[in-house]
């Protein structure tokens, strides 16, 4: 197993290999591709024989219609603040497509490192990618802010700063589209996965509020994402007992501290050794892993907080936290395009209650066009992954 998960490494990153390239600063719209290049063709017997050697039962799921040309895209945005900055991205595009595609944006889960992203080594979201560009869909997937070849911590879990910059990811992928002579249809899809579903759901309420007279999105798939920041997610982080993922906490603090000015002293609210081990990871270099940093963290992650910072937060009397969180929430608001959402049942990550609070909150709105699916029986945040994206696929390719 290990040998077949190394070769699929091997092919994947040859298909994929982008070096980094400076590029100029100075540009002047949002979605103005600064600088773009190939990233690697992916021929149909290739993704076949990939996708084949990672898993022939998946592989089954797969029309294989055409090959994936991809391009690595860094393009104008604007950060958490309204400054002018730039972005990446990945841009797959099916090769010798007769009629216009739909564009389908795809939001990749909670990344730390700066090249864990699909211009970089995100292996698994840049050929869940290919999947849906080998059966006709030109696939936009962003880097977000911080990451990939954006500078300075990524605004984690910052819903407005996910939406603006995915949605210049569209408009950059478009023109860069236009300059291959590339044609596209009218049809929008929006899909991700964990950080990305929230990312997606918070895109897709952009768009129907704030872009509508330029995009209409044709469906969306938010799947297992952290959509009640402020309840359910605030509620597993905080509790004094043991988290999965117990670096989810300090990564939003920093996070929203950069956003929001919470903190003028964030590190005081750490107790010792957490003060001193936790600013490197995240000094906006983008140099450590997820993982790297759950191994410096306690079990229960609220035991990094001093007593009165921790008191603070679950009294809520530190009230700018709290804002900050309820920013960020994502399920009470009013969707005119479809939304389906996929979410095991076995998920303790990101507890499936959060898709289900958005549920109930859309239904007791009358919106009737969206609904919740568990595509795993006892599916866990990481094993349901794939069934949920290949579950949206064929969901989506039922208005193509």
């Amino acid at each position: 197993m290990k040998n077949k998960v190394l070769l699929l490494f091997v092919i994947v990153f040859t298909l994929n290999a982008c070096k980094k390239e400076n590029v100029d600063p100075n540009v002047s719209e949002r979605g103005k591709v600064i600088f773009s290049k190939e990233a690697g063709t992916s021929t149909v017997e290739s993704l076949q024989a990939i996708f084949t050697l990672y898993d022939p039962i998946l592989a089954a799921q797969i029309e294989f219609e055409y090959g994936v040309s991809s391009y690595t895209i860094i393009y104008e945005t604007i950060s958490h603040d309204g400054t002018e900055v730039q972005a990446s991205g990945l841009l797959a595009v099916p090769d010798g497509m007769t009629v216009a595609a739909p564009i389908l944006s795809f939001q990749h889960g909670t990344v730390l490192k700066q090249d864990t992203v699909p211009t970089g080594t995100d292996m698994m979201f840049s050929m869940l990618g290919k999947a849906f560009g080998t059966e006709g869909y030109i696939v936009c997937m962003p880097d977000f802010l911080g990451l990939g070849d954006s500078e300075g911590l990524h605004p984690y879990m910052h819903a407005e700063s996910e939406a603006t910059v995915t949605i210049d990811m569209i408009r950059a992928a478009k023109n860069k589209l236009t300059e291959l002579g590339i044609a596209y249809n009218d049809k929008l899809f929006l899909a991700g996965y964990s950080q990305g579903g929230h990312a997606t759901m918070a895109t897709h309420k952009a768009i129907e509020e704030e872009y509508a007279d330029e995009f209409t999105v044709t469906a969306s798939s938010p799947m297992a994402g952290p959509f009640d920041v402020s309840g359910i997610m605030a509620e597993i982080i905080m509790q004094k007992e043991e988290y999965i993922t117990p670096a989810f906490l300090p990564y939003m603090m920093y996070s929203y501290n950069l956003v929001y000015g919470i903190f003028t002293d964030l590190e005081s609210n750490f107790v010792a050794p957490y003060n001193t081990i936790l600013p490197p990871f995240f000094n906006g270099d983008n140099a450590y892993t997820l993982g790297e940093v759950g191994a410096e963290m306690p079990a229960i992650p609220s035991d990094i907080l001093t007593e009165a910072a921790y008191n603070e937060i679950v009294d809520k009397t530190n009230t700018a936290f709290w804002t900050a969180l309820e920013d960020n929430d994502l399920y009470d608001w009013h969707s005119s395009a479809p939304i389906r959402m996929f979410h095991c049942n076995g998920d303790v990550t990101v507890p499936r209650s959060n898709s289900e609070k958005a549920l109930e909150s859309f239904l007791a709105k009358g919106i009737t066009n969206v609904e919740l699916y568990n595509p795993l029986e006892g599916g866990t945040h990481r094993t349901c992954i794939v069934p949920s994206v290949f579950a949206a696929k064929e969901w989506f390719n039922t208005f193509k």
